[in-house]
Formats: structure tokens, sequence, C-alpha cells
């Protein structure tokens, strides 16, 4: 076989090429990391993935931070992709007195270790700045690895000597409490409950029908033979029914990130009532004033957020399929339900006070 002459030509060429993307890249990320000089809010680990929920978060976010009295310009985002590939990178241009602030959701805990592990890395290099976690579920499994998870959190957490860790329900709160007994703790409901469906550009809507929003990944506890049985009782009903999740086509970007939100947000609009057993499904469901049956999922953090917006009439949460055609007809039967957070809000202040003080810590 005739030897190919020009293969390491071809490779250092490769390579060069490669070379210069990555300083490409990475001269852009230092001016995004770096300007307008001065104070700044790093907000870090957001999702690319395709979950809205986690979307939401995210925007909900760099509204709230904004609301505390912080300009849009001094808000730098990076995503979890991001800090994966440019870890060291990030590290060595983030300055020591700069307020980092990691993104909320369920993703504390052995569930979504990836988001753990590299929250756990960063944070390492940061002991002198500020740090506060959004509102957060955590959860470790009850066996070897959720042990061994949990104590190497907790020999990084408890060192840093200003972090502010938020619980967005009242057991995560506990177990915080527990294993971060020396660290600052507040609770919080999920963030996106500071906002409205206006934040996101969503109006009022026709309804019509019910809307099923379902779990089907790692945290689904709902049987498929109860999801049959919701079925057939809105058949026996003669009530329309259509299918969605929590889910979006496509790669979402920061670009996208609104319209995809959107674009979610409305289907719910436009229903008359949402059975769900995801958590932002039960809470896109209260921002637009849609009645909504909840199931909950296989840890506490549907049943914790619930708590927070029981007051809410079109609310409900049910135990058993019993329980949903029991509330059912009620919720059908309502129209015009808005979205008051007026007793949230100073639970969001006293955040907002955290986010102040360590902006000027």
């Amino acid at each position: 076989m005739r030897k190919d002459i020009l293969y390491p030509f071809r490779c250092l060429h490769g390579q060069f090429y490669e070379g210069r993307i990555k300083c490409k890249r990475r001269f852009q990320l230092w001016k995004y990391i770096t300007f307008p000089l001065g104070k700044k809010v790093y907000l870090l680990g957001t999702p690319s993935h395709r979950n809205i929920g986690d979307s939401a978060i995210v925007l909900s976010e760099k509204k709230f931070i904004c609301s505390a009295g912080i300009r849009e310009s001094q808000i730098v985002e990076l995503t979890y992709n991001q800090l994966k590939q440019d870890e060291d990178f990030i590290v060595s241009h983030i300055g020591k007195r700069h307020l980092l602030c990691w993104h909320g959701g369920g993703n504390m805990g052995n569930q979504w270790l990836n988001e753990e592990t590299l929250r756990r890395d960063i944070m390492m290099h940061f002991s002198d700045n500020p740090t506060v976690i959004f509102p957060q579920t955590i959860y470790y499994t009850s066996d070897e690895m959720g042990t061994e998870e949990r104590d190497r959190s907790i020999s990084i957490y408890n060192k840093r000597k200003a972090l502010t860790l938020v619980a967005r329900e009242k057991i995560s709160y506990e177990i915080m409490h527990q294993i971060y007994p020396d660290t600052s703790l507040i609770l919080t409901p999920d963030i996106v409950l500071s906002a409205t469906m206006k934040s996101f550009g969503v109006e009022p809507g026709e309804r019509e029908g019910v809307l099923l929003c379902m779990r089907s990944d790692v945290e689904r506890s709902i049987l498929e033979e109860t999801q049959t049985a919701i079925i057939s009782a809105l058949q026996r009903k003669k009530l329309f029914y259509r299918r969605t999740d929590m889910y979006c086509d496509g790669i979402v970007t920061k670009e996208n990130r609104l319209e995809k939100v959107k674009n979610k947000m409305e289907e719910f609009v436009h229903a008359r009532v949402v059975i769900t057993d995801r958590l932002h499904g039960m809470v896109f469901s209260a921002i637009t004033g849609t009645p909504c049956i909840v199931f909950s999922n296989y840890n506490h953090k549907v049943r914790g957020t619930y708590e927070w917006i029981k007051y809410l009439p079109y609310i409900r949460y049910a135990e058993n399929v019993e329980d949903m055609e029991r509330y059912l007809p009620e919720l059908l039967e309502m129209e015009n339900c808005i979205y008051d957070n007026t007793p949230l809000m100073p639970y969001f202040e006293k955040l907002a006070e955290v986010v102040r003080d360590y902006v000027n810590y």
C-alpha cells in the first residue's frame, strides 16, 4: 500500500486550524468575562439542554438579579457547556471579589451528578468569592453512592467563606441545615414564581380542553397504569385532551431561549385545565392562571413547591386518580384566574437583599 506522505502535513494543518478556532473562542470569552469593567454578577452553570423548565429558571434568575438593582450589562452568564469546555481559562479570568450566582433548580445531590460535580469543581477555585446558589431542591439517594457524594459536597461547601444556599422548599431546607450547619441558608420559592407570564411575553388566550404534561424521565413516579386511568377518566367525561412535555424541539441557546419558553407557556395559556406531575408544569399553570391538577414525582420537590402556592384556588394537589376526578369538574368551571404572588414576595426580597449585599462584598 502506498504511504501517504502528506498525512503529517494534514495533521499539522488540522491542529493549527483547531488551535486558531480555540484562540478566537477564548478571546471572545475573555472580552465577555472582562468587559465592561467594574462589579459583575456571574451566573454560572446555566443549561443548554431542551428542558423548558430550566430555561424559564434562567430567564427568571436574570430578571430577578436586575430587580435587585444590578444592571443587565453587569450580568455574565456562563453555561454548563462553556464551563466544561474552558474551565481553567474561565477560572483564571474571574476576579476574586465578583459575585458568583449558581443556576437553581433540582440538581443539588447525586441524581444529576454532572451539575453537582461541576459546581464543586468550580467552587474549589473561589473560596473568597461571595456565592449564592439560587433556589434548589437537594436530594441524595439513600445508598453508598449518595453518602459518598454528600460527603464530598460537605467537604467543599463548608469551606466557603461567603456562601448562601437557597432551598426552594422546606424539606430541602431541613436537609441543607443538617449537612451544612455553618453555612448561611434561606428558604425561597422556585425563582420562576417571582415572574409573571408577561415577563415571558405571554398574553391570555382562548382556552380549550385538557393539557396532559407528564414526566417520562428518571424522576417519573406515576405508573403507566395510572396514566392510562387518567386518560380513561377524561375519555369517559368526553373531554378533549392533548399531550405535551417540558421539552422543546431543537437546540436551546441564549439567543432563542425566551422564544422556546414563550412557545411552551402558550400551550398552557390555551388549556382549560392542566394535569401534570412536573414541577414547572405546575408553575407554568400557576403564573398563567390555568387551573391545574398536580401529581407528585419521586422526591419532595413537587409537593414542596405546591405548599408555596396552595393558596391559589385553581391549583390542586392529587394523591391519586380519584382525587383528580373529584377536582376536575370544579376546575373546568373556573375562568379568569389571576396569578397573585404577593404572599411570596417577602421571601424573594430576602434573597434580593443577599444579592445586593454580596455585590458590595
